[in-house]
């Protein structure tokens, strides 16, 4: 199965948190996962998958095309 996010979105997201003073832990809480779960997304690989990507974005407010790769977000329009 082809990875639909970028493979670079656990950093993304880490400098997009740090940036903007939001805690990780305020993220797995809204999400509902362990402050743990949520370290273990972004550090193991394929663990960042689309459906973590669109739930932290929904978090945060922002597309979640910011973590997608190009391919797949060609298929979202």
């Amino acid at each position: 199965m082809a990875n639909v996010t970028k493979e670079n979105a656990n950093l993304i997201l880490e400098n997009y948190l740090e940036e903007h003073g939001i805690s990780k832990t305020f993220v797995a809480n809204k999400i509902g996962i362990t402050p743990q779960a949520f370290n273990r997304r972004l550090r193991v690989d394929g663990a960042f998958d689309a459906d973590f990507a669109f739930k932290v974005s929904k978090v945060l407010g922002i597309s979640p095309t910011i973590f997608l790769s190009s391919s797949y977000t060609k298929r979202l329009n």
